[in-house]
């Protein structure tokens, strides 16, 4: 998982590093800039990293985890310089909830964790942006999330009582930016997000750069 965490970060930064290398030289034969595709059925993969509040956080054997994320989606302008999207995503979320799962009963009765924690993340993503200019792209996104194949113990639960969730829904919201490149239909930014975890001892704090391939 790490290691397909950095290659995913390696080929974003690449990108970003060759799409602004491209920028001056970019162009039609007339010298005017290729125009970018800013709207309409994308594909969008990120990955970033991932942070517990709460008891989730202080009980974890690492603060830090990682994301992956695939989504696929479709942006709609409702004015010049402001679109509505929607999208639909698939990931993953890995999380190391304790460093040693026989000190689960004696160190985590206040965790929420189970095992160390990597379930499937699937949901659906609402954005407005705004484009600053003809390039760069601004706005706010709302998010609902279910994790679904990986235990937590319920809100209020411990490890002695073993109530447990098989899943748990999210609702949460941040910020987006984006960049739209000379490379045309291709676009790269970043996501911020905190998400609340219903019936879970904690807030989420996930941030996740992208590359986005906008079809048409």
């Amino acid at each position: 998982m790490k290691k397909l965490f950095l290659l995913l970060i390696a080929l974003l930064v690449s990108f970003s590093l060759f799409a602004a290398e491209s920028e001056e030289a970019a162009g039609d034969v007339s010298g005017n800039d290729l125009n970018p595709i800013l709207r309409g059925l994308h594909l969008q993969f990120s990955g970033g990293i991932l942070a517990y509040f709460g008891e989730a956080g202080k009980n974890a054997g690492s603060p830090i985890g990682s994301t992956l994320r695939l989504n696929f989606g479709y942006d709609i302008p409702v004015q010049d310089k402001v679109n509505i999207g929607i999208a639909l995503s698939v990931g993953m979320l890995q999380y190391n909830a304790k460093e040693n799962d026989a000190d689960l009963e004696q160190n985590h009765k206040k965790s929420p964790w189970v095992e160390d924690y990597s379930p499937l993340a699937v949901g659906l993503d609402f954005d407005v942006t705004w484009m600053i200019d003809p390039r760069w792209e601004f706005g706010a996104l709302i998010n609902f999330d279910y994790y679904a194949l990986a235990k937590t113990y319920k809100k209020g639960s411990n490890a002695i009582e073993g109530k447990t969730n098989s899943g748990n829904i999210a609702v949460g919201g941040g910020l987006i930016f984006e960049r739209y490149t000379f490379a045309r239909h291709f676009s790269v930014g970043a996501s911020v997000e905190v998400n609340y975890i219903v019936d879970f001892d904690g807030l989420n704090f996930i941030f996740t750069p992208f590359m986005k391939y906008t079809f048409f």
